[in-house]
């Protein structure tokens, strides 16, 4: 399990880089109105969103790896946690300066990922009903469906912040998938309705965040993604997996789960450099 802990710290690495680079690639494109299935065809041409992209898909791998052993809610406060990487490279890299109680949020986060790491329990491979796959795939699309009609949302910063917790759930339907997929054989993988929910789903979640952070600030943007991704996720895993805390553990994982969540929501204003409104 230790090997599992350190490649979710590895992923939060790689996806709060990522939030830097790609934050500053989508906003360098206009926003078209309805879903813009072109969005990412035009950002790949971007070197920085290559490169982002390359981090994000990194951060997936490592937690698809880490989602053999480890709860879904551990993994995904993980990934909560890379808004505290984000924030040290804003540190760092641009040089912004922390508030003392933007210090405090880091050391909260850390001081939770320590209490999950401490409360988990080893889980094993679940097998789910063929229903419940179908169900991932369809929820892809549904979440598809509500996004084109979010687009239409007044003010356009409104429609930014649904498009994130849109995102978040697209994130969350992937995660469950990678929780529940069958097998790793090619023929396995195309006949299984939960592999094509983390295909699919994946490129709707980068599309959905690249068109939420083109509309509102990098916090209406990440702060309902990350959010919506960890709660909706770790409460699926539970409900669908039978993902448990160690034996004795479930006051600790609740708690270190509670902090990680509360000290990244708090530092999701590092996702990005703040958008200049003169080039909306």
């Amino acid at each position: 399990m230790s090997l599992a802990l350190l490649g979710v710290a590895a992923a939060a690495l790689c996806s709060g880089t990522a939030n830097v680079l790609q934050a500053s690639a989508a906003r360098s494109e206009p926003a078209r109105a309805g879903l813009d299935t072109t969005l990412l065809l035009r950002l790949v041409r971007r070197p920085i969103y290559l490169l982002a992209l390359g981090l994000v898909l990194a951060g997936f791998a490592l937690s698809f790896l880490a989602l053999r052993t480890l709860p879904l809610f551990v993994v995904q406060a993980g990934r909560a946690s890379s808004l505290a990487v984000t924030a040290v490279l804003a540190v760092l890299v641009l040089r912004t300066r922390l508030k003392p109680v933007e210090i405090g949020a880091v050391v909260v986060v850390a001081c939770g990922v320590v209490l999950l790491a401490a409360g988990a329990g080893t889980q094993r491979p679940v097998l789910v009903p063929l229903a419940t796959r179908v169900g991932l795939l369809v929820a892809v699309f549904t979440v598809a469906a509500a996004a084109a009609a979010a687009t239409r949302i007044k003010p356009t910063t409104r429609a930014g912040l649904t498009l994130g917790a849109l995102a978040g759930l697209s994130f969350a339907i992937v995660a469950l998938g990678a929780r529940v997929v069958r097998a790793y054989a090619p023929a396995a993988l195309l006949s299984d309705p939960a592999a094509w929910a983390i295909g699919v789903g994946g490129v709707l979640g980068l599309l959905l965040a690249a068109m939420a952070l083109q509309r509102t600030s990098v916090v209406g943007a990440t702060a309902p993604m990350v959010g919506t991704e960890t709660v909706v996720a770790a409460a699926l895993g539970m409900v669908l997996c039978g993902d448990r805390p160690a034996p004795g553990g479930a006051t600790i994982s609740i708690l270190g789960f509670a902090l990680v969540l509360a000290g990244a929501l708090s530092l999701t204003r590092f996702a990005a450099p703040e958008r200049d409104p003169a080039a909306v």
